[in-house]
């Protein structure tokens, strides 16, 4: 009985998920391979705008075998971890052909076409796959579409369904089918979602309602985008925007749309008698709304987005108790960045607990024509006949260099008789040399600085798009899709993403480019994707992978780019000067979608870009775009100036390093340690070229006292020096087969030997007043080039000569008995010994004294002898 009651607690748990659309709509089942054999895989993944912690609540993905009913669970797979937007987890069947292993082997995959899934949130549904308590005879199949079956098929979900299906016991795959078909054992698709195959095309487009205005009068627009990463063909589904008066829920006006929408793009629709700064788009009566009217975008009938609520009349405007400002009637309106997928429940609150909503003041048009919250970088203007000014919205500037006069010996000095010991000193020195004279511009500045580094050299009145090449109209610039703007090429979201940043500002990495076009870059690195990814249309030779997040531009402009990303990497290096810029580093690697949402100043692919610059070198239009960007902002690009640096910057890290080593075998015999003045050699006569070369050899010496060697032998004989203390002696060998050479270096110590000598003296050692001697030492086992030096060094005064070993002394006047000490001092110039003698001087009596009687007594005598010390003394 206990046993029937769990079982109808799980049923009850799992089924409730029904009434619960809300569980969870982002994690999602998106691909379903039944093939041949073994060949078996799931693949569930986060199709939502925030990272997952699979760990902070239970999620399950649960096999129900042969019909199995909801108390009888089978196999089972535990998600853990986090799970970042458009990543997936992969479950395969450990038989399955090497192409089907990606992700975890598990149980979970021993299914067949008969058996169902169920994904799990703490025991609540959130998704499926098949009907649980029903076994089909064999298969699932769908009489709508004679390709759909559960066996011997590859299922991938379509790019439209952003939430899973709840009703675990409903029909299946039910009358709304929301799978693409493919051929058995088609495997291509696995590990990424969308309906194409990974890396050969990009993932599902994604369209929203970015931005709505509700002003004054009839200033209303509404903007529509592609947040997602392919291009969307709005002809092969049915997408239409559909306006709801007054609470009503029969549509009102209404827009299809149509043509291809590419990745950042958009559409935009105002009202025919808005100021002109909201003609922007089409004009259209779907914008004859008000505050409390509801605006829905469908595909093929389905929601995929809205604002305001369906079926709801507010009182003038929808409000968001949490946000005083937000308002749906004389504000605008524009979706948070971090939203990427619509909300598709049209009858929901609005605009709900999670208001994805960012207000701005009535009339506020400066973003319309471009998703996201802040504004285009200018809004879309038609020139004038005879436009005043370089360009649109541009200003006139001063040169603040003059490249006529411009000499890279002298600017480049402190590099060029620099003696660098790694890049990284060199980058260094090379980053503080060009940071000297920069000045900073403003963005807007930038504008008027392109028309020079990239003008037209056959129309001065014309820049070059970098990415299509095309030659444009000074004027033909600002924001919409058909003008040209300034591109970031090292994106700005990779470090900098504030104008109050000097990268931001930065000419030498700022270019013109076709406003969609730059929009299809996006803020992906660089590297090669023309095999995985497609050509960028109406930009030929330019190619995007928006799997991989990679771009890769035509070839004539490849070793342009290269050197701009080496320049960021090489001016901004974290210096306190640069302000609030962070140290940029080029990575040879991607960036992660985790590092792009942190601002990560780094960029990619490093070693591609080495390649780049290589085979795209420096031309006329490199030159040309370094003093015009020079002239308005007063430093240069190092790497067009000097492009063999960047080999010795960078060569080491992409395998081209600019002194390779030749591949030695090194034998070198050399003792560890030697005497003082000891004889000794280092013989590399042993060592050998791996591939047989014959070597030439040099040594030389690193430290240590010098000393004289042959250094072009593979042998050395040395001497070694005389040292007051253990001393290193270090050596380095470069060998050369006369291309490339090796280098190896020898430490030898040199050990200290004290100075050791005896000595004897022989002469008269007791004197009395005025007496003579002399002294003669006798030194045994003194090296050659000792010196001798005596000194007094207590006792009174005496007059004494020397010479060498002999010391000549006259006993001085003494009030008492005492004895002279003298030293002999004997060095070798590094160290020295000294050996003492005491000479006795006796004090005599003094002229006409007379032993008195009693003398003999000790008392007696002691006071006749006070006396006389004292008066002496």
């Amino acid at each position: 009985m206990k046993k029937k009651i769990s079982a109808l607690a799980t049923s009850v748990a799992v089924l409730l998920a029904s009434v619960s659309s809300a569980a969870h709509a982002n994690l999602v089942i998106t691909e379903y391979i039944e093939g041949s054999s073994n060949n078996k895989a799931v693949e569930i993944s986060n199709l939502g705008n925030s990272t997952i912690d699979l760990d902070a609540s239970e999620y399950v993905l649960t096999l129900y075998s042969n019909g199995a009913g909801l108390d009888k669970p089978g196999n089972k797979a535990t998600l853990t971890g986090n799970l970042a937007p458009g990543e997936s987890v992969v479950f395969h069947n450990s038989g399955a052909a090497d192409e089907f292993k990606i992700g975890t082997a598990s149980n979970v995959t021993w299914f067949n076409g008969d058996d169902a899934l169920v994904l799990s949130k703490d025991g609540v549904a959130i998704d499926r796959f098949g009907r649980v308590g029903e076994r089909p005879s064999g298969e699932w199949l769908d009489p709508n579409d004679p390709d759909f079956s559960s066996k011997d098929k590859t299922l991938r979900r379509k790019s439209s369904v952003t939430s899973g299906d709840t009703d675990v016991t409903g029909e299946f795959p039910g009358a709304n089918n929301e799978w693409v078909t493919f051929d058995i054992n088609t495997s291509d698709g696995l590990g990424c979602p969308g309906e194409g195959a990974c890396g050969a095309s990009a993932g599902p487009g994604s369209l929203i309602i970015t931005e709505y205005i509700e002003g004054t009068s009839n200033n209303k627009a509404i903007e529509l985008s592609n947040v997602g990463g392919e291009a969307l063909d709005l002809d092969a589904s049915e997408y239409k925007l559909v306006l709801y008066f007054n609470g009503q829920t029969t549509p009102g006006n209404s827009e299809t749309l149509s043509g291809m929408l590419e990745p950042g793009a958009s559409i935009v629709f105002h009202h025919a008698s808005a100021a002109d700064e909201f003609k922007i788009g089409k004009a259209s009566n779907v914008v004859w709304f008000n505050g409390d009217d509801a605006v829905v975008l469908y595909q093929d009938d389905v929601v995929i987005d809205r604002i305001g609520r369906l079926g709801e009349r507010p009182k003038d405007e929808w409000l968001d108790p949490n946000d005083p400002n937000f308002s749906t009637k004389d504000k605008t309106l524009r979706r948070k960045d971090s939203i990427k997928v619509g909300e598709t429940d049209a009858t929901a609150p609005f605009p709900g607990d999670d208001n994805q909503w960012v207000t701005f003041p009535v009339n506020t048009a400066d973003g319309l024509g471009c998703m996201g919250e802040s504004a285009c970088d200018e809004p879309p203007v038609v020139p004038d006949p005879d436009p005043e000014g370089p360009c649109n919205n541009c200003e006139e500037l001063d040169p603040v260099a003059d490249p006529n006069t411009f000499d890279p010996n002298v600017y480049y000095s402190e590099i060029l008789n620099g003696n660098f010991d790694s890049p990284e000193a060199m980058r260094a020195k090379i980053s503080e040399v060009i940071a000297k004279d920069q000045h900073r511009l403003t963005y807007k500045q930038v504008w008027t600085v392109m028309l020079y580094s990239d003008k037209d050299p056959n129309n001065e009145k014309s820049i070059i798009e970098i990415y299509t090449g095309n030659s444009r109209s000074n004027y033909h610039n600002g924001s919409g899709q058909d003008v040209w703007n300034r591109e970031h090429v090292w994106a700005k979201s990779h470090g900098f993403p504030s104008e109050s940043q000097l990268g931001y500002v930065d000419a030498h990495h700022l270019r013109p480019a076709n406003a969609r076009v730059n929009t299809i870059r996006s803020n992906y690195d660089f590297d090669w994707c023309s095999d995985t990814g497609r050509e960028v249309d109406g930009a030929p030779g330019n190619y995007v992978d928006s799997t991989r997040r990679c771009f890769e531009p035509r070839d004539e402009v490849k070793g342009d780019i290269a050197r701009m990303i080496l320049y960021m990497d090489t001016r901004y290096q974290g210096a306190s000067s640069d302000g609030n810029m962070p140290n940029l580093i080029a990575v040879d690697r991607y960036t992660t979608t985790e590092e792009l949402a942190a601002n990560a100043p780094i960029h990619g692919k490093l070693c591609t870009l080495y390649t780049w610059h290589q085979q795209d070198p420096v031309d006329e239009v490199d030159q040309r775009r370094n003093d015009g960007v020079y002239t308005y902002q007063g430093n240069r690009n190092p790497y067009i100036d000097n492009p063999d640096w960047v080999q010795q910057v960078y060569g080491d890290q992409c395998g081209d390093s600019p002194n390779p080593e030749l591949d030695v075998d090194f034998v070198i015999a050399a003792p560890a340690d030697v005497y003082e003045e000891q004889a000794f050699s280092i013989d590399a006569s042993q060592t050998t070229a791996v591939d047989g070369s014959a070597l030439t050899f040099k040594w030389e010496q690193l430290i240590g006292p010098a000393l004289d060697f042959d250094a072009e032998q593979a042998q050395l004989s040395l001497m070694a020096p005389e040292v007051n203390a253990d001393t290193e002696l270090q050596f380095k060998l470069t060998v050369s087969d006369g291309t490339h050479q090796a280098t190896h270096v020898v430490t030898v110590i040199v050990l200290n030997v004290p100075l050791q000598v005896y000595v004897s003296f022989d002469g008269n050692t007791n004197l009395n007043e005025a007496d003579s001697t002399t002294i003669t030492a006798t030194v045994a086992n003194a090296p050659d080039d000792v010196t001798y030096q005596w000194q007094q060094i207590s006792g009174e005064f005496a007059d004494y000569d020397s010479s060498g070993l002999v010391l000549n002394v006259t006993a001085p006047s003494v009030a008492l008995d005492q004895d002279l000490v003298f030293a002999l001092i004997i060095s070798d110039g590094v160290e020295q010994v000294t050996e003492t003698v005491a000479i006795s001087v006796s004090n005599g009596p003094q002229s006409g004294w007379t032993k008195p009687d009693g003398a003999g007594s000790f008392g007696l005598g002691l006071l006749f002898l006070l006396p006389l010390a004292l008066r002496r003394r």
